[in-house]
Formats: structure tokens, C-alpha cells, sequence
């Protein structure tokens, strides 16, 4: 009988070995965990980190994994990849794929099963892929047409990105590819629908970044309780019944096995964000950076700023919005203010008190859009097709002089990535306001020679952050 997709998919992450992997992929890999783990350390300032970590070391449980930017104790393994999931995505600085934001739970899950289990660095790396490259291809195939989106249903990007979790989890509990292909259905009854809620109206909800908590946590428990046993519940990935018709109008099967072992999601389709910002504010950001050094100005010179292409949903007025955090990040008016005020990035850009800094709020009414209106969604079809969407900024001085900028592939995308040294100084970028040199530095050198680790015990322990 002929295979189903879903045991292809299945057969192929029980299957992949280290020796399969090209030496950039595995570098790809190193740099996609030093980036989420450094944007939740980059974050820890921030009121949710404390939540998260406050409320998942409350629940208690069995000692098994840790959370990162906590005192290092212990926790279930599935709250851990909760609130290492949750605070991956808090400052919104890990990386984008063509379907949303895989780190962010295949990090989490990966590291907290390695732990538990005692895996090594080539292990844990080999899981990582193994999530990538399966997850990206079945939220590839189960991407809806620009109608279904317009019309008014819900990308879902916090639903398939349980399957980065789950599949790296599956892949490190030692799993062959028929239990891994319960996993899959287990997944499916852990997904999360397509949601969009966090965004009404001008105004967006943090619970956005709590969702990829939930998604990392999901998938390891798909992974464990498809380790207790039970009948069944195979072909998650096939037929009309299969996943995509919880997300989707359309499947394309294609996408399970195209160009498998020559298209690395994890290098190809992988952008490991600069800043702390949304996914279509970074060409913005980029350029203003690079404006200001090459004709600068101060605040009180600008008259206007002016950025095409017109994309609603980052362009709005910020000071109609609830002022959250998701709403700053998710805004070019208020992302660019917070660069021309305090260039250096980081967690104060996103303070209470910065976030309801009149000044700041001031200043993002002399934004405006021009030129073409456009949707997110024609924004990805360019990112998928290889591309990148450009932007362009006018800057209008008080003076009468009229400064330009274009930008196209912004720092850290796959035409553009970071070096490993790059992603060594980002990571440095990220933690040094919260960790001492000397355990940063530790950090980097294990995760060098990650394949050499024979467990996850010292680099996870350079995690926390202690007094």
C-alpha cells in the first residue's frame, strides 16, 4: 500500500542522522538557539518574565528542566518549554519563517527534553532540525490562499508551530517513526485554532507572546503522552480530515516532501531578527539606523517621516492603541521614535513608562503612509518566493531638506544573515545587562562546539540569573 504522507513525514524525522546535516545547517541551528535564548534574557526586565517564571515555579511538580532568567530551580519539563516558550517570544527578537516564529517553541520544547533526558549537544541539534524541517513543511502545506486571510479568517501561526515542539521532542524521547507519527496526531488534538484575538480594533494583547508558551508546552505533551501508550490516532497529516482543515481552505501536499535534505528550512526559509520588533518594522528600523549615521539629525529637526509600502496593521496611529507591548512592537511609528530616542535596543524600549511617554507618543503622529497599500500576507508570498519586501523612508526636516532611504533585505535574513561571530555579538547584545561577561562568554563557547557537549547541564545552568 502506497505511504501516506503523514508516515513519510514520520519516517523522515525517526530517520534523519546527524551525518545528514551540512556543516551551515548545524551553524544555522547554534545561531537560531544563542537568538531565542538571548531575546528572553534580553527581556527579563519586563513585567511578564516575572510572571511567568512566578506562576510556572508556584504550580511545583517534579524537578526535570529549567527556566531560563530564574534562580535555576527546577520544574516539570512542560512548564519549563511553557515559560521558556513564552518569554522566547516576549520581546518579539527571535527569529520569522514563512509561517511564523518556530524558535520560539522548537528552542524551548528541545532544550527542556534534552535536559530531562540527558541528552548531549548533538542530540539536542540533530532535534532542533528534525522540528524545523518537519513543522515549516506542514504549515507550508497547510498555508490558506490570500482570500481565506482577507476575508477575515486567522492566519495561524500559533497553531502550527506546536509541531516544532512536538517533533524535536518526539525526536529525543528516541521515538521510530510509528510513534512519532502519533505524535503528529496527538499534536493535531493539541493545536491550537487559528487565533487572532490579541488583535481588535487599534488595540493589540500580550497574550500573543503567552501563545507560544502554550504551543511549546502542547508539543511536549503530545510527545509524553504518546510515551504512556495508546490505540491509533495515525494520518494527522492526510486526507480532509487532516490538520490543514482546522487552519486552512487548501492543502498542498507538495510541500511534505519537497526538496527534502536540499531545502533546509532552518538556513533557507529562516530570519533571525536584528531587533526587537516585528517582522516587517525591521527593514524600517534598519534604515533609519543607517540613515541617521550617514545624515544625521536630531528629533526636533523632523517635520514628517513618510514609509511605503503602506501596511496597515504596523502603520497605525500608536496613540489610539492600549499602548501594550505588542502594540509597540508592532509598530513602525512607535519602534522608530523609540530608536531616534535611545538607538541602543533593548527591554527599556518597551517600559510602561515608555510605552506612555508623551513624547513618544507625540512624535508618532508625524508618521504617515504612502504608496501602495498592501497586506501581510502579499508580504510573505515575497519572503517565500526567496525575496524581500522593500521599504522606503522620507524623512521631511524642518529646513526644507527631504532625506531618503530604501531597504530591502534587513540583518539576519538568508541574503543577508549573521555570521556566527555576528549572532556571538547579538547574544552579547541581548544578555550583558543581566548577565556577568564571564558566564556569557561560557555560554558562547559551549554552544561553538555544541556537537562536542555531552549534555545540556552547564549551558542550560548559564541560563539563570541569580540575586
Amino acid at each position: 500500500m502506497e505511504k501516506t504522507y503523514s508516515q513519510i513525514m514520520s519516517e523522515y524525522v525517526a530517520g534523519l542522522k546527524f551525518e545528514d546535516i551540512p556543516q551551515d545547517v548545524i551553524d544555522q541551528a547554534k545561531r537560531v538557539t544563542l537568538h531565542a535564548i538571548g531575546a528572553s534574557v534580553g527581556g527579563y526586565p519586563l513585567p511578564l518574565t516575572g510572571k511567568v517564571i512566578g506562576y510556572t515555579q508556584r504550580n511545583g511538580g517534579t524537578g526535570e528542566a529549567t527556566i531560563w532568567c530564574s534562580d535555576g530551580r527546577k520544574v516539570p519539563v512542560e512548564e519549563a518549554a511553557f515559560a521558556n516558550g513564552t518569554m522566547a517570544d516576549h520581546m518579539d527578537w527571535e527569529d520569522c519563517t514563512w509561517t511564523g516564529h518556530p524558535s520560539a517553541t522548537g528552542v524551548p520544547a528541545a532544550m527542556a527534553v534534552a535536559e530531562k533526558h540527558k541528552k548531549s549537544g548533538r542530540e539536542y541539534l540533530l532535534a532542533l532540525v528534525a522540528g524545523y524541517e518537519s513543522s515549516q513543511r506542514i504549515a507550508m502545506a497547510a498555508q490558506p490562499t490570500r482570500d481565506y486571510v482577507t476575508s477575515g479568517r486567522d492566519w495561524a501561526l500559533v497553531s502550527w508551530q506546536i509541531f516544532a515542539a512536538s517533533m524535536a521532542a518526539a525526536k529525543l524521547m528516541g521515538f521510530d517513526a510509528k510513534r512519532i507519527e502519533q505524535v503528529l496526531g496527538a499534536s493535531l488534538y493539541q493545536a491550537q485554532i487559528a487565533a487572532n484575538k490579541h488583535s481588535t480594533g487599534s488595540g493589540k494583547s500580550d497574550i500573543y507572546h503567552y501563545a507560544h508558551g502554550f504551543a511549546a508546552r502542547n508539543g511536549v505533551v503530545a510527545a509524553q503522552v504518546t510515551e504512556l501508550g495508546y490505540d491509533n490516532c495515525y494520518h494527522a497529516l492526510d486526507g480532509d480530515d487532516g490538520y490543514w482543515h482546522m487552519v486552512s481552505d487548501r492543502l498542498d501536499e507538495s510541500w511534505y516532501t519537497k526538496d527534502l535534505g536540499k531545502l533546509w528550512m532552518i538556513r533557507d526559509a529562516n530570519y533571525l531578527k536584528h531587533w526587537p520588533a516585528n517582522m516587517w518594522v525591521q527593514i524600517p528600523l534598519e534604515g533609519m539606523s543607517e540613515l541617521v549615521k550617514e545624515q544625521p539629525f536630531q528629533m526636533e529637526e523632523v517635520d514628517k517621516i513618510r514609509v511605503t509600502p503602506d501596511l496597515d496593521f504596523i502603520m497605525g496611529v500608536y496613540s489610539k492603541t492600549t499602548r501594550t507591548i505588542l502594540d509597540a512592537q508592532f509598530s513602525i511609528p512607535y519602534c522608530l521614535t523609540a530608536f531616534l530616542m535611545n538607538p541602543k535596543m533593548g527591554a527599556h524600549w518597551f517600559t510602561k513608562e515608555m510605552l506612555n511617554n508623551q513624547e513618544l507618543i507625540d512624535f508618532t503622529d508625524k508618521f504617515e503612509a504612502f504608496g501602495e497599500k498592501i497586506v501581510f500576507y502579499d508580504n510573505f508570498e515575497i519572503f517565500k518566493s526567496g525575496s524581500f519586501p522593500e521599504f522606503k523612508l522620507e524623512v521631511y526636516l524642518k529646513d526644507g531638506r527631504v532625506l531618503h532611504k530604501s531597504k530591502q533585505f534587513p540583518k539576519g535574513h538568508p541574503k543577508n544573515n549573521f555570521t556566527l561571530a555576528e549572532e556571538y555579538d547579538h547574544f552579547r547584545l541581548c544578555c550583558s545587562p543581566y548577565l556577568p561577561q564571564e558566564q556569557i562568554e561560557r555560554f558562547i563557547a559551549i554552544v561553538d562546539k555544541l556537537e562536542e557537549a555531552q549534555d545540556l547541564d552547564e549551558l542550560i545552568g548559564l541560563t539563570t540569573i541569580r540575586g
